[in-house]
Formats: structure tokens, C-alpha cells, sequence
């Protein structure tokens, strides 16, 4: 095995010759790149379109050429002829390298040291390619003009493009400024330079095609030791866009970090979607703007107002919100961001050019399907209008609204009204701050919108801690309204005894309620923001039993106890005598049970008129809780099998709440379809009722004819199906 042996050591010696060899060819390679300096630029090359700022003492030496003819870069470039574009402001200071208009930014320094650092970094800069970033061309080093060449975008930057009123933004414009400079930014995180440090909107330019290019990036071995003249104004206006975590170190690096480029996309962020500028409306210097935001001296760091920003989504305001957070963990990365921001871009493509092409495609092809797609996105658009009235108003008095026509007051002869505050709420408010009790009743209020969603009620209003519920009005429903009022106030006390607040976990909210029946004139009161208002002493009532209650108790008049007798159901208790300021001495009662088969029976007795759309959602949500299965499909592979007494009889299906038993003289069979001896339809005809045939003892295999769409109103969920036998073979 000598020679084997040989051969082997060979190899491996030629193969670590081989890689020594192409490690150092690299390096001598790299080496030379290096020493090429091929990103360097003479000066002589430059022809400037302007001064620029060079002193004329240097342009009088001929190191550099210029023109005093003033070419504009300007953003409304596109929008008129270069005539046009000669009388209007520039941006920026351009100049012509061999032939091709470029961008040149002068550097206040009196000579750059070319050390390693400098080469490698001015390297990278050059190799450095991104359809979102700014390429860079060059530097002239040539003392005294120290310059760095880029290329030139037409449309200026997009603080230009902000500023000018004359360019409207559709959201398509937005989303793909937003995208392009995500996209950048991504590219520039994964690279040697890691952060951009200075990004701001003046620093994102925009091209002849509508991409946006991120510029003024790297480069911070070549610029440190370069002097910014600028006056303070500016100064500090260039520091809007900064984090308050770098405008607290007295020394900030150059080159930034990534979080530090997060809060400055969320500045950016809402100056696209504001555009009055990176603070809107705010009437504060710029100077104050960034004292502010570096002291935090409040309890919520000091950013823009996002209410300004009527017209962006919710899902823009909340990436926002997370992006400037003054906790550099909290702050999203460049993917979340991107993730979250998707549906800005709603299926367009990457390029907004791109978009452009397709839509005038799409406009040409097929303009009938595009005026349908629009037609139903302005249906959708009212139909949240809408929602958002009706959650306003009633929905009679609102379509009475929409079609101008004066709402007039009506009295309503018997309605129940429900008043409820906090006990000790006062006191709660004086130890929290603003800002923890607004949640504290948010999260109190939301809670209760979703108990009443379940009861035939209207909520009038709320005044801080006070809730204000009426039923029996704007449509009117005998005297059910004492017994909804009821049921309600029962499930709001249940509900508030297993809240908890945020900010004080221990301590338990003390609801005290009041109700009272009685007549009352309820109208629109205003012509801004208007307000569906009830009036007379029934209200005032109330209002004098809910002060007079206690707390976790459920305060009843002597009317509205009269109701619920006569609904029944309901346990009352007895309170005595109470004076009441101009009442005198009133008989009064508390609230403490009901029970809920009565109300259940009174829903379904009340709406008899009902059709069979709503039987169906009773069955397809499990009202048959007893058959074990949650699949609603499995209605059709079970049978009920009816006894001889229920003939002629109304027979009652069981209601849709967990567990509940079938009722008495109904049993549910378990056994297979094929057991089923013949189908029973259900069919509507128009009296509410749900009309069948059976034949005594049998099993019958339920076969719904209605489509499983259809939905049920809330309150009517839990209310049974009466099944009329009209039949018996």
C-alpha cells in the first residue's frame, strides 16, 4: 500500500497548494482593487451646471469647470416642458460626467487621508447595486473640492414630491413609495454598512419611472471630520426624522442603527400619508419639536398625532405606532413591517410602472368588469357608512336623515329605561391618570355593547361613567321591554362582578343600576353631530333611581315591577320607602333573578311571524346540542322519533344552549339514516310555524330545505322553534 499511501499525500498536499493559492490570488486580487482606486473621479471630468457653493477663487483656478447657465432638478419636472422647468426652484447641485447628468454633493472638508478603511469603504460603495438604492459614482478628492458624485433622479426627492400640492398620491402612488423604500432599506440592513444613520425623506429621491432610490447612506470613514454649515433652523430640521435615543448621545454615530432607521420610516411613514411634513400641523419650532422628543419628560413620548392621519388604514397607524416606540425592542424589523404593510399593495405588482401598464391594459380590456369591481367597493364603502350611522342612531330615524327629511319628536306611552354609573368612580379617577381611565371605561363599555347586542334595547348614550339603555322604543314591543331591560341589567351585573381592571387588578367595579317604565318623546336633537335624545319625567325617574340604589344592585319602580309580574318570570324583592328629591316617599324594589325558560318562551311566543330561514339557523348552530356532534352536516343523519301524546300538539325543539335536555314528550333517536322511515320536510307557509306531517311512533330523518347562509338576528339565537303538527298519518 506504499504507493497508494503516496498518491494520497500528493493529493492532499496539491489540494491545500491549490486552495493557498487561489486564497492568496484573491487577496492580491482584492489588493489590487483596492489600490486601483477606480471609484476616484478628476475633478477636470465634472462640468457643473452651477457654483454649487465652490468658492470662485477656486473656480478662477480652472481646476474645476461650470456653467452659469442654471439647470433645475426639480419634481414637477414631468410636469411641464423643460422651458418651464427653467423658472422654477432647484434642489440640488447637478453637473454632467462624460456626457451624463449627475447629482454632486459638496463636502465641507479640506483633505481626505486615504487610508484602508476609506479604500474598503469607497469599494463597497461603488460595488454596491439595489433597484432602491442610489448608486454611487464617485469622488473627486482633489483639494480643496471635495465632492461625492451620484446619479441624478429627475423627479427631486420625495420631500418634494410631498410638498407639491399639484402631484395628487392615490393609494397605489403610496404603496409603492412605501415598498420601494422598504425594499432599500432591507438590501441596506444586509450589507457591510449595516444602517443607514440618516434617513430622511429629502434623502429619498425619485426617479424618471416613479421608483424611489435611498441616498446619503455609508460613507462614514470618508465623511467624518466634515463640518455642516447650517443654521440652526435647518439643523435642527434634519434632526426631525432622528431617534430620541441618538439625539440623547453626545456624540452620534454617523452611520446610525437599524432601529434608529425604523423610527426614522415611521416618521416617513406618516409624512407620506399626512403630508404636512414630518410633525404635521404641530405649531412648535423645530427646535422644541426635538427638545421634546429627547427629554420625555411625560408619561407617553412625545411623537406626531396620528389623528391627523384621517385617511390612512388602521393597520398604517398601528405599524406607525410600533415603529417609533421609545423601547428599541418593541420596534418591529424591516420583514414585520413588511408583512404588516402588504395590504397596502392589494395584489399590484413591485414597480409602480409596472401598475401603470396594467391598469391602462385592464382599462382597455376589460373597462365593464372594472366600473362592476368599483361599483361594489363603493357598495361596500356605504354599507360601512352605513354601520357606522346605524351605531349612531336608530335605523329608522337614520334613514329618515339620509334622505333630508326633518326627524320629528314621537312619544312612546310605555318604555323601560335603564341608568347605571360606578360607585366610587370619583375617587378611581382622582388616583389613575387620563389616559388609564379612558381604558378603564373603554374596556367597561365595550363589555357592555356586547351583552346588549343579545336584548331588543337601543343604548342612548354614555357620560363618563354613566350607561344609558332604553327598550321599547324606536320600535315598539308591548310590554317586553320591562322584561329585556330586566334580563339585560341581571347579565350587566353578572358581567361586571368577573371584569377586572388594567391597573388596579384588585379592585372589583361596583355597578349601581337603576330602572323605571313609564312614557316618554324621543327625537334628534342638532344639525352637527346629532344625538337621539329622550325626554320627560320618566327619564328623570331613573335617573333619581339609579343615585338612589346600591351598589351591585338592580334598583326597580313600582311600574316597572307591575311589567314584570305581569311577563312573570322575574324574583322581586321588596325595598321599602325612599325619599326621593321631588317625589316624595316611592315604593320601590330590587331585582335579584329570573328565570330564563320564561323569557325563551316569551321570544318565540312574540315571534310567531318569523320564517323558516330562522329555523334553520336555530338547527344548523347545534340547537340539537343532545345528538353529541358539533358538525351541523350531521342534522341530516339523525332522526327524531315523536310519542302518540304530542299529536295535535305544539311540540317545542330544544333551545341552542349547551347541555340542555330534550323537552318532555320528545325523544332524540341516535340510530343510522337507513332506520329513518320517511323524510320530513320543513316548509314555510307563511304563519311562522314550521308545518309537518308524521306518523305516530316512527323515525323520521330531518331533511332542512333551508340554504345554511341564512343568519338569525343575536337576540333570537336562543329563542325555540315551535313545530306545528298539523297531521297525522
Amino acid at each position: 500500500y506504499t504507493s497508494e499511501i503516496l498518491f494520497g499525500v500528493a493529493g492532499g498536499i496539491c489540494l491545500i497548494t491549490i486552495v493557498i493559492a487561489v486564497l492568496i490570488y484573491r487577496n492580491w486580487r482584492y489588493e489590487q482593487e483596492l489600490a486601483s482606486l477606480l471609484w476616484k473621479l478628476e475633478c477636470r471630468d465634472i462640468v457643473l451646471e452651477n457654483q454649487c457653493g465652490v468658492p470662485k477663487s477656486v473656480l478662477a483656478n480652472g481646476n474645476i469647470a461650470w456653467r452659469s447657465s442654471l439647470f433645475r432638478a426639480t419634481s414637477q419636472l414631468s410636469f411641464g416642458s423643460q422651458v418651464e422647468a427653467d423658472y422654477r426652484q432647484f434642489f440640488t447641485c447637478v453637473g454632467t460626467l462624460k456626457g451624463t447628468i449627475v447629482a454632486v454633493k459638496m463636502v465641507n472638508k479640506k483633505s481626505v487621508e486615504i487610508t484602508r478603511n476609506i479604500q474598503k469603504e469607497l469599494k463597497v460603495m461603488r460595488e454596491l447595486r439595489h433597484d432602491n438604492l442610489n448608486p454611487f459614482l464617485g469622488a473627486c478628492i482633489d483639494s480643496p473640492v471635495i465632492m461625492i458624485v451620484t446619479a441624478y433622479c429627475s423627479k427631486g426627492s420625495l420631500q418634494d414630491v410631498l410638498e407639491n400640492d399639484d402631484i395628487q398620491l392615490d393609494s397605489m402612488f403610496i404603496a409603492s413609495i412605501v415598498f420601494d423604500i422598504i425594499r432599500g432599506l432591507m438590501f441596506l440592513h444586509n450589507t457591510e454598512i449595516k444602517s443607514h444613520g440618516r434617513l430622511k425623506s429629502s434623502n429619498c429621491l425619485v426617479d424618471s419611472r416613479w421608483v424611489v432610490k435611498i441616498s446619503d447612506f455609508g460613507m462614514c470613514e470618508f465623511l467624518n471630520g466634515a463640518i455642516e454649515d447650517l443654521e440652526e433652523y435647518a439643523y435642527c430640521r434634519n434632526l426631525l426624522w432622528c431617534a430620541p435615543e441618538l439625539l440623547r448621545m453626545e456624540k452620534r454615530p454617523r452611520c446610525g442603527t437599524l432601529e434608529g432607521d425604523i423610527y426614522s420610516f415611521a416618521i416617513i411613514l406618516y409624512e407620506i400619508h399626512g403630508r404636512k411634513g414630518p410633525y404635521g400641523d404641530m405649531d412648535m419650532s423645530p427646535q422644541d419639536i426635538i427638545t421634546k422628543v429627547r427629554d420625555n419628560d411625560g408619561d407617553i413620548p412625545f411623537r406626531p398625532r396620528l389623528a391627523e392621519l384621517d385617511t390612512a388604514p388602521k393597520f398604517v397607524t398601528e405599524v406607525i405606532k410600533d415603529c417609533w416606540d421609545e423601547v428599541l425592542e418593541r420596534r418591529p424589523d424591516l420583514k414585520t413591517v413588511r408583512t404588516r404593510l402588504k395590504s397596502l399593495q392589494k395584489g399590484m405588482k413591485a414597480n409602480i410602472f409596472d401598475n401603470m401598464i396594467a391598469i391602462m391594459e385592464k382599462y382597455a380590456s376589460n373597462l365593464e368588469v372594472l366600473v362592476d369591481e368599483r361599483t361594489d367597493q363603493l357598495i361596500e364603502e356605504k354599507k360601512k357608512t352605513e354601520e357606522l350611522l346605524h351605531q349612531m342612531l336608530p335605523k329608522l330615524v337614520a334613514e329618515q336623515l339620509k334622505r333630508g327629511k326633518e326627524v320629528e319628536a314621537e312619544s312612546f306611552d310605555s318604555v323601560t329605561i335603564y341608568f347605571s354609573d360606578i360607585c366610587g368612580f370619583t375617587a378611581l379617577s382622582s388616583e389613575s391618570t387620563p389616559f388609564q381611565v379612558v381604558n378603564l371605561l373603554n374596556d367597561l363599555y365595550t363589555l357592555f355593547d356586547s351583552i346588549i347586542e343579545s336584548y331588543d334595547v337601543y343604548k342612548v348614550e354614555t357620560i363618563g361613567d354613566a350607561y344609558m339603555v332604553v327598550s321599547g322604543l324606536p320600535k315598539r314591543n308591548g310590554i317586553n321591554h320591562a322584561g329585556e331591560i330586566a334580563s339585560m341589567s341581571l347579565h350587566l351585573l353578572k358581567a361586571i362582578k368577573q371584569s377586572k381592571i388594567r391597573h388596579r387588578p384588585n379592585d372589583v367595579l361596583k355597578l349601581r343600576i337603576g330602572i323605571h317604565s313609564g312614557s316618554c318623546v324621543a327625537g334628534v336633537v342638532g344639525h352637527k353631530m346629532p344625538r337621539y335624545c329622550l325626554f320627560g319625567d320618566t327619564v328623570n325617574t331613573t335617573s333619581r333611581m339609579e343615585s338612589t340604589g346600591e351598589p351591585l344592585k338592580i334598583h326597580c319602580s313600582a311600574q316597572c315591577k307591575n311589567h314584570l309580574d305581569e311577563l312573570d318570570g322575574y324574583t322581586v324583592e321588596e325595598r321599602g320607602l325612599v325619599s326621593m328629591k321631588g317625589k316624595g316617599e316611592v315604593l320601590t324594589y330590587w331585582v335579584t333573578g329570573e328565570d330564563k325558560m320564561c323569557r325563551l318562551n316569551r321570544l318565540s311566543q312574540s315571534e310567531q311571524g318569523q320564517s323558516t330561514e330562522s329555523a334553520w339557523h336555530c338547527f344548523s348552530n347545534n340547537s340539537y346540542d343532545c345528538m353529541g356532534d358539533d358538525d351541523p352536516s350531521a342534522l341530516s343523519h339523525s332522526s327524531v322519533t315523536i310519542s302518540n301524546d304530542l299529536h295535535r300538539h305544539n311540540g317545542i325543539v330544544p333551545s341552542k344552549s349547551r347541555g340542555s335536555s330534550i323537552k318532555q314528550r320528545q325523544t332524540v333517536d341516535h340510530s343510522s339514516p337507513s332506520c329513518a322511515a320517511k323524510r320530513v320536510d320543513f316548509r314555510d307557509k307563511g304563519s311562522g310555524s314550521v308545518d309537518m306531517a308524521i306518523e305516530e311512533d316512527k323515525s323520521y330523518e330531518l331533511s332542512p330545505l333551508i340554504s345554511p347562509s341564512q343568519k338569525l338576528s343575536p337576540r333570537y339565537e336562543h329563542a325555540p322553534l315551535t313545530l306545528n303538527i298539523v297531521d297525522v298519518l
